[in-house]
């Protein structure tokens, strides 16, 4: 089903039949600043194996984790510094992932052969509403094709996956740019995409 949302002014009305899908266990497709991803509640395993499933990924393949802000973060994510947690907070939300060395709270079908965890404050509105309402994280993957190419038309996306998900969420055309993604779980800073974001405006690097 497809589900248009304002993406400057979600309709509540709108956004709750999303949350529903969402508290039910349900895999959504919703926009972020960068892409369209596949994405579920931390909250309900069965709907993170759907996802991984659905890409025919293993669960050592990272997903990403939406949080609606640091303090949310720091839930999920250890070892976020005062220089870093300022540098975050000056730069987020936006299109960056920040991939930090994994707390307990991080579902343990996420940590095979793997210790950490991608965090992202996405700056768009919608996905900024669900998380706020949901009051936890969303569980995301970007879509593509075979060839992997991003997929960011929600039509297309409706079609590809028909009934084996619950929900697209059609916020307008997006940009198939991912986000830069910056890795400190090893206590130092490293590059590991630069995509989207601004890599001198996070002022880590020469």
């Amino acid at each position: 089903m497809l589900l248009e949302i304002d993406p400057i002014q979600p309709e509540p009305w709108l956004l709750v039949r999303a949350i529903h899908a969402l508290r039910r266990g349900g895999v959504v497709v919703v926009p972020t600043d960068t892409v369209y991803g596949l994405t579920c509640s931390i909250g309900h395993p069965p709907a993170i194996e759907r996802i991984y499933a659905l890409k025919d990924m293993e669960p050592k393949k990272p997903l990403s984790m939406l949080v609606a802000d640091l303090r949310m973060a720091s839930r999920y994510a250890k070892g976020i510094s005062t220089p870093v947690y300022r540098m975050m907070k000056r730069v987020l939300p936006g299109p960056y992932t920040f991939i930090f060395e994994a707390t307990p709270d991080v579902p343990k079908i996420m940590l095979r052969r793997r210790k950490t965890i991608g965090i992202r404050i996405p700056n768009n509105p919608i996905v900024l509403a669900l998380l706020e309402e949901l009051g936890e994280p969303l569980l995301t993957t970007s879509i593509r094709t075979q060839d992997n190419e991003i997929v960011n038309d929600p039509e297309e996306i409706e079609r590809t996956y028909d009934r084996r998900i619950d929900l697209v969420v059609d916020g307008g055309p997006l940009l198939p740019v991912p986000s830069t993604v910056v890795d400190f779980s090893s206590g130092e800073p490293v590059l590991v995409r630069h995509g989207r974001g601004d890599v001198a405006a996070l002022d880590l690097f020469d």
